[in-house]
């Protein structure tokens, strides 16, 4: 059978699919609203909205065993991308 399709499956399109191509790929909360393409600009307070979102998915993740990566002085918080999914996707 001849592969007609030209699309290159290790380069997933939607951000969704991106995600489901690396699971386990750490996250900040800024760069899941930046990948996800949701409207930023249109927040009242980003920094507060992250720093809310942050203590959301550091409590699920320390009420579940979940790993993630601290928050430095250098770096925020780093949360798995399937763990996003879950939280902000959830019906």
């Amino acid at each position: 059978m001849t592969d007609i399709l030209k699309t290159a499956f290790s380069k997933p399109f939607t951000p969704l699919g991106r995600i489901g191509a690396d699971p386990s790929r750490l996250m900040s909360v800024r760069e899941w609203w930046y990948e996800m393409d949701e409207p930023v600009s249109m927040l009242a307070d980003p920094q507060e909205a992250f720093r809310a979102d942050e203590r959301t998915l550091l409590k699920v993740c320390l009420d579940n065993g979940i790993a993630y990566r601290a928050a430095t002085t250098g770096r925020p918080a780093a949360f798995p991308a399937w763990l996003f999914r879950e939280v902000y996707l959830a019906p």
